[in-house]
């Protein structure tokens, strides 16, 4: 190569591809991770991945935008322009690294008035997934934003997929009436496992109406922790799966691993030297959906060696820090050429 391009123009030829070839890499690390047998290690409910499902926000300014924007507007009559995605990770509720599944652009779609929105978003995530992914046994665990009849219809298409989604006595009164009317005929099963750490505390009943209209049944599940010092937290998940004393533990391990996509995949993306948030270029076109692309690959690569590859344990552990990892590797990568881990 005689003449090296700028950033600049390695900027105004990806801002013209297309995000969709670059999305194909998620489903390419997906079969190679199974392929290397670490997706076993990750089933936890008899054969299902766990996928949480989130949206998170990567670019926002009041002055940078494009076609593609969305827009946010202020009470002091400015407004902020921003892109955004919807991720779904494959998540464990005993393991820290999670597995990027897919991600799904939360931008002004062609020819729409009004902004994206995280739930048209989730419909197109889940046909998305459904043609890649059909044949493989996935619990999608999400909060109570998508606990609406699309939604859940989506996830019910598909035989081998279950979900558990949070659910809101606000936004859900109808579910929790038939829950409260089941529970005064005595219809809700109630038991609780003491542990060292505390209490919990599962009410399940099955076979309820999601809401008035759509006709939809699903099992619905109370639960409270209890700590040693009183303090409480309550959830309560609409869920595919049957509730019984036998399965409501797993249920709710399944339910409470929806946090770490935000805390596992998020936060260490904004946190941990990848600076997520950093406006690398916006472009016209493409090119914000493209960086936000090429982050979450580098990330779930380096997920996968986290997970995986003991030379990327150890060097890690002696470390101690992503940060001092990064920039080690930064350092030696300027003055050596390496080809892999060793």
């Amino acid at each position: 190569i005689e003449r090296i391009p700028t950033d600049n123009t390695l900027r105004n030829i990806l801002d013209q591809a297309s995000p969709a070839k670059l999305r194909e890499g998620f489903h390419l690390l997906f079969k190679r991770v199974s392929d290397m047998g670490l997706l076993d290690a990750y089933r936890y409910w008899g054969k299902h991945l766990v996928v949480s499902v989130d949206g998170v926000e990567h670019f926002c300014s009041k002055t940078v935008h494009c076609k593609h924007c969305l827009e946010r507007s202020h009470r002091d009559g400015s407004t902020s322009y921003y892109h955004a995605m919807l991720s779904a990770a494959i998540v464990h509720p005993d393991k820290k690294e999670v597995l990027v599944l897919d991600n799904e652009p939360i931008v002004q779609q062609d020819g729409a008035v009004k902004n994206d929105c995280e739930r048209n978003a989730a419909q197109r995530l889940f046909s998305h997934l459904k043609g890649l992914y059909a044949e493989e046994h996935m619990v999608f665990v999400c909060d109570a934003l998508y606990s609406c009849a699309p939604v859940v219809k989506a996830l019910c298409s598909v035989p081998s997929w279950a979900f558990i989604i949070g659910v809101k006595p606000d936004s859900h009164k109808h579910l929790y009436r038939q829950f409260d009317e089941a529970d005064d005929q005595g219809q809700v099963k109630w038991h609780a496992i003491e542990e060292e750490g505390g209490t919990h505390c599962f009410g399940c009943a099955n076979g309820l109406e999601l809401n008035s209209s759509s006709g939809l049944k699903v099992n619905l599940m109370y639960y409270e922790w209890t700590a040693p010092n009183g303090a409480t937290q309550v959830f309560t998940w609409a869920t595919s799966i049957k509730l019984t004393k036998a399965t409501a533990y797993k249920v709710m391990r399944m339910g409470r691993s929806r946090w770490k996509i935000e805390n596992e995949t998020f936060n260490t993306l904004k946190n941990q030297s990848y600076h997520f948030e950093h406006n690398y270029g916006h472009g016209q076109e493409n090119l914000c959906t493209i960086f936000a692309y090429l982050m979450m690959l580098a990330f779930y690569v380096d997920q996968i060696q986290q997970a995986s590859c003991q030379l990327f344990q150890a060097v890690l552990r002696g470390l101690k820090t992503r940060i001092k990892l990064w920039e080690s590797i930064r350092a030696v990568f300027t003055i050596l050429p390496c080809k892999n881990m060793e």
